[in-house]
């Protein structure tokens, strides 16, 4: 009698053990008691359109059969998420909830961040499950000091040069320039300056994010701009690279080689105020089927797609761009289930659909191969335009080489960078401006662009540079 109490006993001990262990396997989830998700993403038109079905699949399979309800709300933009994050960051009152996942680049999600809000992927993946996913979009979820990644990747970009082809083809054959003279900062200004020539007067090329061209350019020389030193980080960069990074883009834009009219390049192509560009990958379903000059009369368009030129003898990077998902702090079972939702959204065939419907890259390994992404698609009956095809290869290409490279972030990181957008951006613009204005009122061209060529033009917005961004990283506002 004693051994068969003794037995039940173990029995149940074992059964209570078993229990546990299958209640910390779903960490509380349960479909007859389903976990409400607030997601906050920035995703619009067909992005938009792709991430909703997608959110809804899961919500009436997996998330039904675990108990998860994903409620995805577009924001509209990263900084608009970004304000609202912070603002209920600095309500102390809480009388709103953080949303369990928000999208953010590493310095828009910096204050949560500070603020130890939160949660690492390592918390509930193996090792062995985060190293399945691309080594360059997890380091973008890393901050400075910490081998933690903050932020899932879901979907991911870089940047390519997007060609009008009919014109270019058309321009190359009667100047006899090659793609490869493209393939360098220094080349693309020479060819931008041949085709001002040849189209009496047309420029040539537009880019989005500056700040990019900027920073990886920088990084490319080996002279980043934003270095830590003595624990702070500073506006380190020499006068020599910026001087590089000046004359191949401001130079070129004052002498109306470059410009830059419409909110993105993509909009200058569609209306021909240029024939090449340098964009997101990401905005491939932005770019039009059709042209138009200047008299109004539409043209269907192709497009050639080359890597981001890079400087002559220096070392080749990319930039590593888009947002990745952060998962604030809450109870286990809430937590868990948004890496059930991210892992499910990152599985390969069905990331590789998302990326076709959106022109983001998917974000495993084993998804980074164009042969995979093609049969992929084929299997679901998918097929992307030769634009978005393009793109993805050519920045797999990229991926695969391991050229990726991402800004580390700090305190005030996201402030720095859009100083450096505006203060690079807007004084090529203004100075553009400001020349043909001086041409139009009587003056050469040599004589309008006299000044805004010098040194001591140069010197002065570098002076000025410096100062503002001294005050904007010891935390002032920077005039």
């Amino acid at each position: 009698m004693k051994n068969i109490k003794k037995l039940g006993a173990i029995l149940l001990s074992t059964l209570f053990l078993m229990s546990s262990c299958s209640s910390n396997s779903n960490h509380g989830l349960s479909a007859d008691q389903p976990v409400t998700l607030r997601l906050w993403h920035y995703y619009s038109g067909s992005q938009k359109e792709a991430f909703d079905d997608l959110v809804e699949e899961f919500n009436t399979t997996v998330g039904k059969e675990k108990g998860i309800i994903v409620d995805a709300i577009g924001k509209g933009s990263i900084s608009n998420i970004a304000n609202d994050v912070n603002k209920l960051l600095k309500n102390k009152e809480e009388t709103e909830k953080l949303p369990n996942m928000f999208a953010a680049y590493q310095d828009t999600a910096q204050m949560a961040m500070n603020e130890h809000k939160l949660v690492s992927m390592e918390s509930y993946l193996s090792e062995k499950e985060i190293h399945t996913y691309v080594d360059g979009f997890l380091k973008d979820g890393r901050y400075v000091g910490s081998d933690e990644t903050m932020l899932f990747p879901i979907a991911k970009a870089s940047e390519v040069m997007i060609i009008n082809k009919e014109e270019w083809d058309r321009f190359a054959s009667a100047t006899h320039v090659s793609k490869a003279d493209l393939s360098t900062w220094e080349g693309l200004a020479k060819t931008a300056e041949l085709y001002y020539e040849y189209s009496n007067g047309k420029a040539f090329f537009a880019r989005d994010a500056l700040a990019n061209y900027l920073i990886c350019g920088a990084h490319q020389l080996q002279d980043d701009i934003f270095q830590e030193k003595d624990g702070k980080v500073a506006f380190a960069i020499s006068d020599k690279t910026l001087r590089r990074l000046w004359d191949n883009y401001y130079i070129p834009f004052i002498k109306g080689y470059y410009v830059k009219n419409g909110r993105f390049a993509s909009d200058d192509i569609k209306t021909k105020d240029v024939i090449a560009t340098v964009s997101s990958t990401a905005g491939g379903t932005f770019y039009p089927n059709e042209v138009i000059d200047e008299h109004g009369d539409k043209q269907k368009v192709s497009y050639l797609v080359l890597p981001t030129p890079h400087f002559e003898n220096a070392q080749n990077a990319v930039i590593s761009q888009g947002g990745g998902i952060a998962i604030t702090k809450a109870d286990e079972t809430s937590e868990y289930a948004c890496i059930v939702f991210l892992q499910w959204f990152t599985e390969t065939k069905r990331n590789i659909t998302f990326s076709a419907a959106s022109s983001y890259l998917p974000v495993k390994k084993e998804a980074n191969t164009y042969q995979t992404w093609e049969t992929t698609l084929k299997k679901h009956n998918m097929n992307p335009n030769n634009l978005l095809k393009d793109i993805v290869k050519t920045t797999m290409d990229e991926v695969n080489d391991q050229k990726l490279y991402a800004a580390n972030s700090f305190d005030g990181s996201y402030e720095a960078r859009s100083y450096l957008e505006k203060a690079a951006n807007m004084k090529a613009i203004e100075d553009q401006k400001a020349i043909q204005k001086e041409i139009q009122a009587g003056k050469s061209q040599e004589e309008a662009m006299a000044y805004y060529l010098s040194d001591e033009n140069f010197a002065k917005w570098v002076q000025q540079c410096r100062k503002d961004m001294e005050a904007l990283l010891q935390g002032d506002k920077a005039q």
